[in-house]
């Protein structure tokens, strides 16, 4: 009976190692596939999106956002205002969207009552160009940046 016990503890100290191990493999992989961060030369220049919005990202942190569908509601637009989009003057800086791609994110003042309204834009770098779109706007939305259009 002693040697039932013996070889049953050997056998857990065993599959705890091998677990471990694993584990440890599978964390050390994860931390090799890391993005490289985004630069400004990634997202600078002029993105149009398949809804006909556009978004013009200068090298300065300025950007001019048109027909960009509003974060929502409580983003300081007027309530009663039909508009769901927003064209005007904002800001942006490099930026990470919970759960999501890096990306940069826009602010600008909401038009009705000065509230700050942040918008983000998820960046997939690709060779020649770069696409992305806004996690707020509806499924299929996409946004392209092609280096003609850069400034």
């Amino acid at each position: 009976m002693r040697t039932d016990w013996r070889q049953t503890l050997w056998w857990f100290i065993g599959a705890t190692a091998l677990f471990l191990a694993l584990m440890a493999a599978f964390r050390i992989q994860l931390g090799e596939d890391h993005e490289e961060p985004l630069a400004i030369a990634d997202v600078a220049g002029v993105w149009q999106g398949s809804d006909g919005g556009r978004l013009t990202v200068r090298a300065d942190g300025t950007a001019d956002l048109e027909r960009v569908t509003r974060p929502g509601p409580n983003c300081g637009h007027s309530t009663d205002a039909p508009a769901r989009s927003y064209t005007g003057p904002a800001t942006w800086a490099f930026d990470t969207y919970p759960d999501e791609r890096p990306g940069i994110r826009f602010d600008y003042q909401g038009p009705a009552t000065a509230q700050l309204c942040k918008v983000y834009l998820v960046v997939i770098p690709q060779k020649d160009s770069a696409k992305g779109y806004l996690p707020h706007d509806p499924p299929g939305v996409n946004y392209i940046r092609s280096p003609s259009q850069q400034n």
